[in-house]
């Protein structure tokens, strides 16, 4: 019988035994459908999975799902500028590549804004830091004073921070005696006349400004004549001409040089003519610009490095020092490049530009714009407003015609129109100008649509770009007047 089997144990005697009957493997159940390739009709009726129901439509109707991207606003090439704002795209620019990839025609860069918005701080990571960051030379006029919380060291100018810390120190112009000199008859700075203003145009400016007015024709021809002595003396006694000679010559005008000049005039004659210029400069020298430029240039101001920083923010905002020490550096810098014999991209940055582009140093700046376009040599100049600068003044005509703008927050409605008009914008533009962020601005890059600008930096930049340590400060004062504390270093944009 199936399941039984006999074994004998005892005497041959069989026994039935039962066995336990061996489990049957599960077979699984095939789906008849497995062996059929993936049909179109069960797709359709949603076998395989649930499907939605399909809508017809049309090209024209579908374009609108297709998501724009937005075009980047630059190339990939040049100094990292920041953020778009309005497209979250990296912004690069500077005046060197721009100029070489021709999206712009002037390396020349203004920057506008109310204070504390971001100028300073734009200036000296993407004008200063970054640049430098390609080998290229920076040159800096330092004009506005920081507090600083070392008590062996005065206050000082804002860049000496950061010129520090690349172990570079700062020129710093005192007007005091015993202090920093700049000759503007130092023929290392005004020795390549067809290239930047000349040593005769340097001295019309600055007798123009201590007189506040224009030299007249004799004025101008008595100068010319007390010049040319000085130039001579000098040359006889094999040193440098400084400006006392030409003082010198102005009231006691050389019979020699006197016989050399067309018509029959005497030295009474120039002695008459430059009387009262002469007493002029004599008395400002002695004054104003006293310990400035009444001597040879001192030998700590040379342009032998990557960053160089003149710090005059010692020297008083009223009067001609100010503009008579940023007129003279401009034109030495421009010689000394035009003398190298390999040009080295340089940018020349210059805080308070209002200074440069005002009074009768205004044509001097222009003079000297005009003509580094050719020497690789951009000019970055600051403004609070556009009224800063007069409207007869020849710098209206160098602002327009910068190859970049930043334009950042101009709170005022006027100051914010001026702006408009002037770089010719849509009006729209007003309102975006008046309420733009702290850290924000339009640029203008040439030709090419604005661009609202996030600038950012690193937490190295924003260390030594920082200009509010002094409003951080937590340090106070007891009633006997002793100060106690110390200066807070807080990291911010200003």
């Amino acid at each position: 019988m199936p399941g039984l089997s006999f074994s004998s144990k005892k005497k041959g005697r069989r026994q039935a035994v039962t066995e336990k009957p061996k489990p049957v493997a599960a077979q699984a159940v095939k789906d008849p459908l497995e062996s059929f390739a993936r049909s179109d009709f069960l797709e359709s009726a949603g076998y395989y999975g649930t499907q939605a129901t399909m809508l017809r439509s049309t090209t024209a109707q579908t374009g609108g799902l297709h998501l724009a991207i937005a075009e980047a606003p630059t190339s990939a090439r040049g100094i990292f500028c920041g953020q778009d704002a309005t497209t979250g795209w990296p912004v690069f620019h500077d005046e060197v590549t721009g100029y070489r990839i021709k999206t712009i025609s002037s390396p020349n860069v203004v920057i506008i804004g109310d204070l504390g918005v971001g100028k300073s701080h734009f200036m000296k990571t993407w004008g200063v830091m970054r640049h430098l960051a390609l080998g290229r030379r920076v040159v800096v006029i330092d004009k506005k004073m920081q507090a600083t919380d070392q008590e062996d060291r005065d206050h000082e100018g804002e860049y000496a921070k950061l010129a520090r810390t690349l172990g570079i120190e700062p020129i710093r112009f005192t007007g005091q005696v015993g202090g920093l000199k700049v000759n503007p008859l130092d023929p290392s700075i005004t020795s390549s006349g067809t290239l930047a203003a000349g040593q005769t145009e340097l001295l019309k400016a600055i007798l123009a400004e201590i007189i506040q007015r224009p030299l007249n024709a004799r004025e101008s021809k008595a100068l010319r004549v007390a010049h040319a002595a000085a130039l001579e003396r000098s040359e006889r006694e094999q040193r440098e001409p400084v400006i006392n000679d030409v003082v010198h010559f102005l009231l006691s005008p050389d019979p020699k040089v006197v016989a050399q000049q067309r018509g029959s005039f005497t030295t009474s004659d120039y002695l008459e003519w430059g009387t009262d210029i002469g007493f002029a400069l004599e008395e400002c020298i002695d004054g104003d610009l006293k310990g400035l430029i009444d001597g040879p240039t001192s030998s700590e101001i040379r342009l032998n490095s990557g960053l160089t920083v003149f710090d005059i923010s010692a020297l008083p905002d009223n009067g001609p020092a100010v503009p008579v020490v940023m007129a003279i550096i401009n034109t030495w810098v421009r010689n000394v490049i035009v003398q190298q014999k390999k040009i080295v991209p340089t940018l020349f940055c210059v805080e308070e530009g209002w200074h440069l582009v005002t009074g009768n140093f205004a044509k001097i700046s222009q003079q000297n714009t005009k003509k580094s376009r050719g020497l690789a040599f951009g000019t970055a100049t600051a403004y609070q407003h556009i009224s800063d600068v007069p409207s007869d003044s020849p710098a209206i005509a160098t602002i327009k015609e910068a190859g970049t703008v930043l334009l950042f927050k101009q709170a005022r409605r006027d100051d914010a129109e001026q702006c408009q008009r002037l770089f010719g914008l849509h009006p729209a533009l007003v309102e975006t100008i008046m309420k733009l962020p702290q850290g924000c601005a339009l640029l203008l890059i040439g030709s090419r649509p604005p661009i609202v600008l996030k600038a950012i930096g690193s937490e190295l930049e924003l260390e030594l770009a920082n200009t509010d340590s002094a409003l951080h400060s937590r340090a106070q004062t007891g009633l006997d007047g002793q100060v106690l504390g110390a200066v807070e270093k807080e990291g911010a944009i200003a």
